[in-house]
């Protein structure tokens, strides 16, 4: 057995035995730091006596610090001789500890262990459940500072061990560790918003949010934001609980300009969270779905970053015949619309988040209620949509406070994002013109540069003359959108596309690839990933990744029907694919592909009449040059198109 080294909470000596071992105090400090530095740069150095004196003592006096220094060095060499043991070894110049002839504490903290992420946070918790040297007295100005950099270190440690064992936190033991391990770091940083989440989510699923209030209302720093939830909260699955603890704020802040002056923040936005409809379900499942959304609105109700429409008049929007006059008039900016769906028996609900302003769909997804048992897992679904509620209102926002103070720069911006949808070419020159007055207000506005990008790939498409400048241009615009927000899916989305078209399908697939995986609800980007997958001929990929899209936007745009259409044509589905054209609101843009589908039917009456339609509009189209631009990888598609097309009369 060897003698044992304690340095959190009271420095001290504990012999074999367990009791505590007279040691001189500067003798057990210098151990200290002198194993810290070893433990950094490298057991066994040896460190100058005249340094470790300056760290021991406040002196000018040189002289002073030295006599200090030997007579420490006398008292620690005496009792060394006492306990039979050399913790210290000294030389005429230097010092230099021995770590082989004692245990510590301080090297169990950087101990690697093999014990996994959530055993590793249990042992620093143990550890640093007190201060390092909190019992130390009569410290120098050179030994405060180090200390407190040294509980800066563990507390970052801590922080690092804490992130890493979040995910793995399972049991109600582990989540009663994770509160414990948070708490510590409450004590040293109470105004982390990160970790202040972490203990909200904790004491809630022990249902003690009571307590949680208490601890934070005696601190004077307000809690802010309970939804701002950054990537270390999310990995929790057991207690990602959205917890409503903030404060609406008494009045609009004052916003410091660039030029010295202040902007007064406007109205928070609204978000109103209707009632599902849809499938006329049987027993108690409407009600319970029904119960849920009130459970997210009431939940969501202290959220500080947006007002919440109250259930009752939730109701009464969903149950109007004009649901956009009368979100039009309360001022609405977010509807979250949900639905009850069957598909061939299976039950779902459906919620998908839309942004009035753009008609955009910001975020959806479907709750299959085979795998959620309704009653059981009610509370796990609201925790999730209030989740995702929060943070993607709060991202879009702060998209559109990039236009803050500049109402037309932001008008602008919708007006291009609301024409580019509709695929013709006057729209979609509108749409460029309204892109480029925004970027004048805002030159690195990623949204914008990404919407630029679209509108020519769009042109290049509806064209058909496989201009490579438009080609070009869209591919610049879609890396200037990367290069302003790398975390933003439509800059990727839009490289993706505009490489399928300059025939480069592996950085396409890519590209795509990573949209997805930055937006994995991006319904948009997914319906492009698909017609990416149609031209790298893998027509059954792209259908399934469609109909992902798809579900997501089940009220769908033009392009992701024009999507399934083409991968259903790829895949000999001749008469699926029209279905698909049918349901589009404006057919024209794929006029070309019904002549190919009528043709490769049999219909010529049909083809002919799709045919003489493109020719009024592309009265210079041609077969093969056209073939020759867009990209295949396989030939057998085009192959498959030159038929269809020829067929057709083209």
């Amino acid at each position: 057995m060897k003698l044992r080294l304690e340095s959190f909470g009271e420095l001290r000596l504990i012999d074999p035995a367990g009791r505590p071992a007279a040691f001189p105090e500067k003798g057990l400090l210098s151990i200290c730091y002198l194993l810290d530095r070893d433990l950094r740069d490298g057991a066994g150095s040896e460190y100058p006596r005249s340094a470790l004196a300056r760290f021991l003592w406040d002196s000018h006096d040189n002289s002073d610090i030295m006599a200090n220094l030997r007579k420490t060095i006398s008292r620690i060499q005496a009792r060394q001789a006492e306990l039979g043991t050399e913790l210290l070894v000294f030389t005429a110049t230097g010092v230099r500890v021995r770590p082989d002839a004692f245990v510590d504490d301080l090297s169990e903290l950087v101990n690697p262990g093999g014990e996994g992420a959530v055993g590793k946070l249990r042992r620093l918790v143990a550890i640093l459940r007190q201060d390092f040297l909190a019992g130390l007295a009569d410290q120098s100005v050179s030994t405060r500072q180090w200390i407190a950099g040294q509980r800066d270190r563990h507390m970052a440690v801590l922080v690092d061990a804490l992130k890493t064992a979040l995910p793995m936190a399972r049991s109600r033991e582990d989540v009663s560790l994770i509160k414990e391990a948070a708490l510590r770091i409450f004590r040293e940083a109470p105004d982390d918003e990160n970790i202040r989440r972490i203990l909200l989510g904790a004491y809630e699923s022990e249902g003690e949010l009571e307590k949680a209030r208490r601890l934070f209302e005696t601190n004077k720093h307000g809690l802010e934001s309970a939804f701002d939830i950054g990537l270390d909260v999310q990995a929790l699955g057991e207690i990602r609980k959205i917890f409503a603890g903030g404060q609406p704020p008494q009045q609009s802040p004052a916003v410091p300009l660039n030029d010295g002056g202040v902007r007064v923040s406007g109205p928070l936005p609204r978000l109103v969270l209707l009632p599902p409809g849809g499938t006329e379900a049987a027993g108690a499942l409407p009600m319970l779905s029904a119960a849920l959304i009130e459970d997210v609105t009431i939940g969501l109700c202290a959220l500080n970053t947006v007002s919440v429409v109250a259930p009752h008049t939730a109701d009464r929007i969903a149950r109007n015949a004009d649901k956009a006059e009368l979100i039009q008039r309360h001022s609405i900016s977010y509807v979250l619309d949900t639905r009850l769906t069957d598909n061939a028996g299976v039950r779902a609900l459906f919620v998908q988040l839309i942004h009035t302003g753009s008609d955009e769909v910001i975020w959806a997804e479907r709750f299959s209620l085979e795998k959620y048992e309704l009653i059981s897992h009610r509370r796990d679904i609201a925790r999730q949509i209030a989740r995702e509620l929060a943070g993607q209102v709060r991202r879009h926002e702060a998209m559109r406070d990039s236009f803050a103070g500049n109402s037309a720069a932001y008008h602008s911006y919708l007006l291009g994002l609301r024409d580019v949808k509709r695929l013709a070419l006057p729209d979609v020159r509108r749409s460029r013109k309204a892109f480029r007055e925004a970027l004048q207000h805002s030159a690195d506005f990623a949204p914008a540069l990404s919407g630029l990008s679209r509108t020519f790939l769009v042109e290049w498409l509806l064209t058909a003359r496989g201009d490579s400048e438009l080609l070009g241009l869209a591919e610049d615009y879609a890396n200037r959108a990367i290069v302003a927000d790398p975390s933003f899916a439509a800059g990727f989305r839009e490289l993706g596309v505009a490489k399928l078209y300059l025939g480069d399908l592996d950085e396409s697939v890519l590209a795509l690839k990573l949209a997805e995986e930055l937006s994995p609800h991006y319904a948009d980007g997914i319906a492009s990933y698909a017609d990416t997958l149609v031209h790298a001929s893998r027509p059954a990929d792209a259908l399934a990744k469609i109909e992902r899209a798809i579900s997501l936007n089940p009220l769908s745009p033009t392009d992701y029907l024009w999507t399934a259409a083409g991968a259903n044509f790829a895949l000999g589905h001749y008469a699926e694919a029209l279905e698909q054209i049918a349901l589009m609101d404006d057919r024209t843009p794929a006029d070309r592909l019904s002549a190919a589908c009528w043709a490769m039917l049999g219909d010529m009456k049909n083809a002919r009449i799709y045919m003489r339609k493109v020719r009024e509009i592309y009265p210079d189209f041609d077969v093969d040059k056209w073939l020759s631009v867009v990209p295949f990888k396989e030939q057998w598609q085009k192959e498959q198109y030159r038929e269809a097309l020829r067929r057709a009369g083209f």
